[in-house]
């Protein structure tokens, strides 16, 4: 666990496709009129979420910038990223995929830090036959016949409720409310937190639902508090969260507050929104990168961030092109129905570790067996392409800064 945690919202990374073409060394010269290979993101700019989009494509173009410097792949054809704003919308993010897939002839649509914009995107992948690869949480997105086409980066939402029981737990919490927000991503941790609670003895004595963009939370939050009960579990994301902190404060509530990273951090743009004193106190979780693992310290560094950052999300966009150029290697082509058979091929034990991408690849055309550890997580699937062995970060807002509490599994 790091001293301090590092908030980190930096500019976009420009100019990488400009690199020179690698033939030294053993690396394969880029082939002389081969065509690119097409990979699409659908990623947050605008909108509620909008705050994730900036750190997650700069990380997906350093790894096409890596790739393509090393001399590309299947036999030196260069990476093209193609990338989409998703405008925290679903109708966006559907149209942001349409366009990838029509007009860009992307073999992947990645990205989707979002549950809703995933699941209205998903059938539209899965019909054209191509990967989604995702950042989202909602357990639905890999539910039903996905075609082996779906891996979730991220922990499903039913993993976060026990976590956010376990953080009660910790803070000797037990009779607790819960105050959610009505999305597929948040709907399904309420369930799963209401059982853990009960296994460490605690009670859920309410459960209070409210819509996004309402004009006032006030009656919701007077719902919710006005019990007293030792803690609340306020499930938002940033614009929600941005109002009901004030109607907390407003409201001279003393319960503590547990709540998600997706609201009350939102890359530090909640403690900018609202200020240090109404934010005080309030503790937040979110699944955890592999903060001690060399992968998570060689992406830091890649990124050109200080030791000890923590970038919760960006990883995931990381280990998303790196996934999938392997796999493509390994695969020995870019046709999205081949190349999906090769995903836990170089990412699930057993084989050799390795996280750096370069030296990945040439293990693969080398004939060696890979077991791929990522930046956001250890990029090991179930057979349904859900993350396993995630984890959680936990930090307290105090003195008008983000302060690392644990990591809770």
């Amino acid at each position: 666990m790091t001293d301090s945690f590092v908030v980190n919202r930096r500019a976009v990374v420009a100019g990488l496709g400009a690199l020179p073409l690698a033939t030294a060394f053993g690396r394969p010269a880029l082939a002389q009129g081969a065509a690119d290979v097409p990979l699409g993101m659908v990623l947050p700019f605008s909108g509620a979420t909008g705050s994730y989009g900036p750190a997650m494509k700069q990380a997906a173009d350093l790894v096409v910038a890596k790739v393509n410097g090393a001399g590309g792949i299947l036999g030196g054809r260069k990476v093209k990223l193609f990338i989409e704003d998703s405008e925290t919308s679903a109708t966006a993010s559907v149209a942001a995929s349409k366009k990838l897939l029509e007009v860009n002839k992307v073999e992947l649509v990645g990205g989707f830090w979002g549950s809703p914009e995933a699941l209205a995107a998903k059938p539209v992948i899965l019909a054209a036959n191509k990967v989604q690869m995702l950042s989202c949480a909602a357990n639905a997105v890999t539910e039903g016949d996905t075609k082996g086409l779906i891996y979730r980066l991220q922990a499903k939402s039913s993993q976060w409720g026990p976590a956010g029981a376990k953080v009660m737990e910790k803070i000797g919490a037990k009779k607790v409310t819960v105050l959610a927000q009505q999305n597929p991503f948040i709907v399904a941790m309420v369930e799963p937190f209401k059982a853990e609670m009960a296994k460490i003895g605690g009670q859920v004595m309410d459960v209070v639902m409210y819509n996004p963009d309402q004009a006032s939370y006030r009656a919701e939050v007077e719902k919710a508090f006005g019990p007293e009960p030792d803690a609340v579990f306020v499930l938002p994301l940033l614009t929600d969260m941005v109002s009901i902190a004030k109607e907390i404060f407003r409201g001279g509530f003393t319960s503590k507050v547990v709540s998600l990273g997706t609201g009350a951090d939102a890359e530090g743009k909640f403690l900018q929104a609202v200020g240090p004193e109404v934010a005080e106190g309030i503790y937040h979780l979110q699944p955890s990168p592999p903060i001690d693992s060399p992968s998570y310290a060689r992406f830091v560094k890649e990124m050109g961030a200080p030791e000890g950052t923590v970038f919760l999300f960006a990883g995931n966009a990381w280990d998303q092109v790196c996934i999938t150029v392997l796999a493509m290697e390994h695969a020995k082509t870019q046709e999205a129905a081949v190349w999906t058979k090769s995903v836990r091929e170089v990412c699930n034990p057993p084989g050799e570790k390795v996280d750096d991408v370069v030296k990945a690849l040439k293990m693969i055309r080398d004939g060696k067996k890979i077991n791929f550890n990522g930046a956001g997580c250890t990029c090991d699937f179930d057979e349904k392409g859900d993350s396993i062995n995630r984890s959680f970060y936990v930090q307290l807002i105090k003195g008008g800064k983000n302060t690392p509490v644990g990591v809770v599994s």
